[in-house]
């Protein structure tokens, strides 16, 4: 195998030239003003027979990608899409999901990246108030927001189906759902989707076009594209924050971003080759889904290998199966890969590059990876990548790090593009090693905006002396001697104590003893009726070194400072993106216990604003394990 070598910095050279003074070696044909898909190629123009995605044995070729974004393209503006129009892609991880973003630029128009549960959750906020009238979407994810429909503005609803392109011997291996999450068994009801299919004409002034004629359409026509100079400052795509921010922000990126982020990486050596295999799970509603998981790959010569179904239970397998060579997937599906044991030997014996991103791990569940991976055939070492999507989707990588490093957040910064800086409380630079700070960032790759918001915009950017835009990230991180950060958690997880000393929770949950029987935990803070907070561990146990007990109850607490513990079974996840849902833990109150004295514990239930219920009982009353708590429940 061969690594891509083709090196263009054009989009730098002309957007920051501050970043395009560095020893690079440049194509002597430079192409300026590409949007993303003719960057790709360029990296690609001698690898055109190589399989640009492999979707359960339908192979596309790199030299087949330009006339499928046409097709698409062409069907687009056949169905009235025009320049600076908002098309809603609301699609499981496919090959339409990918050529739809491809295409949608190409028409100069924006996508708007949306997870089905939030257009069912707040459809208005995500389509009307975006003045986006199209909308292209999987046929299991109508039934959610069909009903908001009506009077929406929404004028098209272009509809896609998982087995436009199975192989023929592979049409309707979804209906199989035995083996999918209970969530996503709800969400592919065959009996559901159908009925909403066969309702569609019921809703007035929406017209519902198939995704296949779509395409089909466009192979037969000959409308004109506009395949001239990009416009490297046009907005092509919103994606939006995570909800536990609170309300999510909707991000504005402009063509340069995209080009910048793939021209960052050019002539550096990421240990990635031409044909390896890239095993597809994180939706492309996320930065991290779409540029790392996607562009990246591409940009190397690589194969997709996309799975739309967001499945932690059968992931180990689906990896092994597939022999994937890399895969950035949540912690949550390592963990759980962890739990289900050894699949053989050498199972992963292709996998290279193990990684995952954006989920707190600590170090207890990272060995328990690292010797999952190595027991099934794995000799890399898994990796956490680091940093905030809206600088760029990666502010730390791992590439130079030495191998005994890359068991936290931590890397170094892609030098010489992105710049980072600690700073304390007060405003002022850290310039001392292994000291905690607030994490500003500077990179080409940026976000531009948050849509329609100046304040929020103004309170996650800066510009400095120099002219110089700085991104706010909420991180806290630490630099190293060597010159790399570890980023340790939010600065939102923390809380004050009585003393006035600010006390990071991440900080007690990297403490974790890996001889202690627990295999994941939380630690959250709740307000007390002191007008101060009480830290609490939220305690998934080893079912084969402990059960929750009086005496354990006591023994957590005393040791890691902790107010009370509480007992789950297993945290709540994501319907779709299997990531944990700390919203839910953050406001799960109630059935907490507290060592009390020799004879007595405490049961404890908190509330918002501080109220706190307490029940002194016998040590030898019965400890509660708590099953997942649901939305509805909660």
């Amino acid at each position: 195998m061969r690594t891509t070598t083709q090196i263009n910095t054009s989009t730098i050279e002309r957007k920051f030239p501050e970043w395009a003074k560095v020893d690079r070696v440049i194509n002597d044909a430079k192409i300026y003003n590409m949007n993303i898909f003719d960057n790709i190629m360029t990296f690609n123009q001698d690898n055109l027979d190589g399989p640009a995605f492999d979707y359960f044995g339908r192979v596309i070729t790199y030299g087949e990608l330009p006339a499928l974004r046409e097709a698409y393209a062409r069907g687009l503006k056949l169905a009235g899409v025009k320049e600076g129009d908002v098309v809603t892609l609301c699609m499981p991880v496919s090959v339409e999901n990918l050529m739809m973003l491809f295409a949608v630029n190409l028409v100069k128009a924006i996508s708007n990246n949306v997870n089905f549960l939030f257009l069912k959750n707040d459809f208005e906020l995500y389509t009307k108030d975006k003045g986006s009238e199209v909308i292209v979407t999987l046929d299991a994810f109508l039934p959610y927001f069909v009903d908001h429909l009506s009077d929406s503005g929404v004028k098209k609803v272009i509809v896609m189906n998982l087995d436009d392109y199975l192989p023929e011997d592979k049409k309707g291996m979804f209906l199989d759902t035995s083996e999918m999450p209970e969530q996503m068994q709800e969400v592919f009801d065959i009996g559901q989707i159908m009925e909403c299919l066969n309702n569609l004409d019921k809703i007035k002034g929406v017209e519902f076009i198939r995704l296949e004629d779509l395409k089909q359409a466009g192979e037969e026509s000959d409308i004109p594209l506009d395949l001239g100079p990009t416009d490297l400052d046009r907005d092509i795509s919103y994606f939006y924050t995570s909800g536990t921010t609170g309300r999510p922000k909707c991000v504005v990126y402009k063509e340069y971003s995209m080009n910048a982020y793939v021209e960052m990486h050019a002539g550096l050596d990421t240990q990635n080759y031409v044909g390896e295999r890239n095993f597809q799970c994180i939706p492309l509603t996320h930065m991290t889904g779409e540029r790392v998981c996607a562009i990246m790959p591409l940009v190397r010569g690589g194969t997709l290998v996309p799975r739309p179904i967001y499945n932690k239970y059968t992931f180990a397998r689906d990896l092994s199966e597939t022999q994937c060579n890399c895969v950035v997937a949540t912690a949550s599906f390592y963990l759980m890969s962890v739990r289900q044991g050894v699949l053989s030997p050498d199972a992963l014996s292709c996998l290279r590059r193990p990684a995952s991103g954006g989920e707190a791990v600590n170090v207890s569940a990272v060995r328990k990876i690292d010797k999952w991976l190595k027991d099934n055939g794995c000799e890399v070492r898994y990796s956490i990548g680091g940093g905030a999507s809206e600088e760029g989707g990666a502010t730390l990588v791992t590439y130079f790090m030495d191998e005994a490093t890359k068991t936290n957040e931590t890397g170094k910064p892609l030098d010489p593009y992105i710049r980072v800086k600690l700073l304390d409380d007060e405003g002022n630079i850290i310039t001392d090693n292994e000291v905690p700070g607030n994490l500003h960032v500077t990179s080409p790759a940026a976000a531009d905006r948050y849509l329609d918001n100046p304040e929020a915009t103004a309170a996650r950017w800066y510009f400095d002396e120099n002219g110089t835009k700085w991104g706010i990230t909420g991180d806290i991180a630490v630099r190293h001697a060597d010159g790399s950060y570890t980023i340790l958690g939010r600065g939102s997880d923390s809380c004050v104590d009585e003393n006035g000393k600010r006390i990071f929770l991440f900080e007690i949950e990297s403490s974790l003893d890996e001889n202690d029987p627990i295999s994941e935990w939380e630690i959250s803070s709740f307000k007390n009726e002191r007008g101060g907070y009480d830290i609490v561990g939220q305690i998934i146990l080893d079912p084969d070194r402990a059960e929750p007990t009086p005496e354990l109850v006591e023994y957590i607490c005393r040791k890691y400072n902790l107010d009370a513990v509480k007992f789950y079974n297993e945290f709540e996840i994501g319907e779709i993106t299997a990531k944990r849902d700390y919203i839910l833990l953050t406001h799960d109150y109630n059935g907490y216990y507290a060592p009390c004295s020799k004879n007595h514990m405490m049961v404890i239930n908190y509330s918002e604003n501080g109220d706190t219920v307490k029940i002194r009982v016998r040590k030898d009353h019965k400890i509660e394990i708590n099953e997942k708590k649901t939305k509805e429940d909660n």
